[in-house]
């Protein structure tokens, strides 16, 4: 007799529901904790990701601003480059020339000022940033940065604490249009 009420007992027991909305709770509480940890994770390496960009534009920005005086007043203008340019037979302008040389050591001192310096325009989780590429034509001074962003959170059963992040900038520095040629105001 005891066995049967033993065993009426234990159907008894996994025939009731009491509890499951607890474990629906708990277990609907865990999907949004780590939801929350992941999405925070992601708007961390997103923000570091803009932050290197910025730091990067301003280091390719410091870079073009060498001049490349020999290659700019080659072809100094004269009354024959005017008739030319009124013609409408002049080249393409491809740009102020840039003096590669100096233009990456500025670049490169940029970032390095940026990277060592700490305040608000700096992040704390931003760290070995390094130049992978520079790459200078004469008028376009192009860098690519990387970096090692740590996460804020460690996600379970992943174990992802540090990303690397690359940014790729390109700039050029152009004349500004003008109608103004010769110290001549046309137009």
């Amino acid at each position: 007799m005891g066995l049967r009420r033993r065993a009426r007992r234990r159907s008894s027991i996994l025939k009731s529901e009491e509890g499951s909305i607890s474990v629906l709770t708990l277990g609907l509480f865990m999907i949004s904790l780590i939801t929350l940890l992941i999405t925070t994770n992601i708007s961390t390496a997103f923000q570091a990701k803009r932050a290197l960009t910025q730091a990067t534009e301003a280091a390719a920005q410091r870079g073009v601003r060498n001049l490349d005086l020999e290659s700019y007043y080659q072809d100094q203008y004269d009354l024959s480059r005017l008739a030319i340019n009124i013609v409408g037979d002049a080249d393409e302008d491809p740009g102020i020339p840039i003096d590669c040389k100096k233009g990456v050591v500025d670049a490169v001192s940029a970032l390095r000022d940026w990277s060592s310096q700490k305040g608000s325009w700096n992040r704390d989780d931003l760290t070995e940033i390094s130049i992978r590429a520079v790459d200078c034509d004469g008028y376009q001074l192009s860098l690519q940065t990387s970096a090692v962003v740590k996460l804020p959170f460690l996600i379970p059963f992943i174990g992802l604490e540090k990303i690397t992040i690359i940014s790729t900038v390109g700039t050029i520095d152009e004349r500004k249009r003008t109608t103004n040629y010769y110290g001549l105001n046309i137009g």
